[in-house]
C-alpha cells in the first residue's frame, strides 16, 4: 500500500509494504511501536505513528532531521492520502485483477453456511490448533 504525504507543501510517498530493519528499529526507539502496530496506529490518527511516518518518508527523501523537529509541526499541515492496491482498476477485458479473486471464506466474525457432519455438531469447539488467531492478540 502506497500512502502519499503532504507535509507542509513538499509531497512525500511512503511504500508500507517496504521497511527496513534499521527503519524499523528507529521507529521503535521513537514510538514504542512496532511495525504492524505503527501501521495500525497511523490509521487511528496516534501522533506518535504520524510523526513516525513523516520522519521516515522525510529521512528516504534524503533530508536530514531529529525525530524531535516534528514536534512544531501542525496537524493542518499534513495531509495523508492511501492508495490501496485492491482498489485497482478492472483489466482490459473487464475482470477484477487476480489478487481480486473473490474468496468464499466468511470473515472472522461473519457467519456463513457451515454443514455439521457426523464428528461435529453445532455446539463443537474449535480445535485450538485449527485457529488463525494470534493468542496474545485474541484478548485485545
Amino acid at each position: 500500500m502506497i500512502i502519499k504525504l503532504t507535509v507542509e507543501g513538499t509531497e512525500y510517498e511512503w511504500d508500507s509494504d517496504r521497511l527496513l530493519v534499521a527503519e524499523a528499529r528507529e521507529l521503535k526507539v521513537h514510538t514504542g511501536l512496532t511495525p504492524p502496530r505503527w501501521l495500525a496506529a497511523i490509521d487511528e490518527g496516534d501522533p506518535d505513528a504520524l510523526a513516525g511516518l513523516i520522519y521516515l518518508a522525510k529521512k528516504r527523501a534524503g533530508e536530514n532531521l531529529r525525530f524531535s523537529d516534528l514536534d512544531t509541526l501542525d496537524y493542518h499541515d499534513v495531509d495523508l492520502e492511501v492508495e490501496d492496491p485492491a482498489d485497482e482498476e478492472p483489466t482490459d477485458d473487464g475482470e477484477q485483477p487476480a489478487a481480486e479473486a473473490a474468496d468464499p471464506t466468511p470473515v472472522s466474525g461473519e457467519s456463513g453456511a457451515t454443514t455439521p457432519t457426523p464428528d461435529t455438531s453445532t455446539t463443537s469447539q474449535p480445535s485450538p490448533t485449527a485457529s488463525s488467531t494470534d493468542p496474545s492478540t485474541s484478548a485485545l
